[in-house]
């Protein structure tokens, strides 16, 4: 008995430590692939690519780049959740997860105008008017 309890003790352990781990990788996906896509995007707008196209067409946009196997899987962030993709007047492309935020302020406990800094990437300039 005693010896089940400490191998169910050391298997909670572990799997709580697995967990945070999980999320880690998630976020770790998460920052790699949007900062990759953002990339690619801004390189089809140089290449002549319709910058509307970008925001309507993701998908088919990655795709004719010929970069990865499966673009679909790639728009989505580390959750499962599509990322939110924008093109500013300038040409500029964003790309922004609103879990990976919300889990980096959370974990990380960084103030906004650091999180603006550190992802400039996913955060647009504000709209005026």
């Amino acid at each position: 008995m005693i010896v089940m309890l400490i191998l169910g003790l050391i298997s909670g352990l572990f799997m709580f430590n697995m967990k945070g781990s999980l999320e880690e990788g998630k976020a770790f996906k998460t920052e790699q692939a949007s900062q990759q896509i953002q990339e690619i995007f801004s390189m089809q707008i140089a290449m002549g690519v319709d910058p509307e196209s970008i925001q309507k067409e993701p998908e088919l946009v990655l795709k004719n780049a010929k970069m990865f196997k499966d673009p679909k899987s790639m728009l989505k962030d580390g959750w499962g959740v599509p990322y939110r993709i924008e093109v500013s007047q300038e040409d500029e492309v964003f790309v922004r997860s609103e879990k990976f935020l919300s889990y980096v302020q959370k974990q990380k406990n960084i103030s906004d105008e650091d999180l603006k800094e550190k992802y400039s990437w996913m955060f647009p300039p504000a709209k005026i008017g």
